[in-house]
């Protein structure tokens, strides 16, 4: 529907003591070990991008380990597509100058 941009996929792993082993993926990635979590970072999914994989590997654990995945994103398009098209004071008088900038950020997205 639109581009999302500086996604960020955060895969729940199982204590690890060392990083996990990423075989192959599409973007970046990055083990915080603090919080044992694989972040993949996508800077752009657009049209000509709308695909990605990311293999990796840890011990054997159950899979309910991986939930629940966040993602996070920004877009610079929403849904609505809402414009502020002018500005009228309340007052009367000349319209002031004003600059607008649409942004979709996500608070709270996940794969449960």
């Amino acid at each position: 529907m639109f581009d999302l941009r500086n996604v960020v996929i955060s895969v729940p792993l199982p204590a690890l003591r060392e990083a996990p082993s990423v075989s192959q993926i599409d973007g970046e990635w990055r083990y915080d070990s603090r919080n044992s979590i694989l972040e993949w970072s996508v800077l752009l999914i657009d049209n000509s991008n709308r695909s990605g994989s990311l293999e990796f590997v840890v011990p054997q654990v159950d899979a309910s380990a991986f939930f629940p995945i966040s993602v996070r994103f920004m877009a610079t398009d929403t849904f609505s597509d809402l414009k502020v098209m002018n500005i009228i004071p309340v007052k009367g008088g000349n319209p002031p100058k004003y600059a607008q900038r649409t942004q979709l950020l996500t608070e709270n997205y996940q794969v449960v």
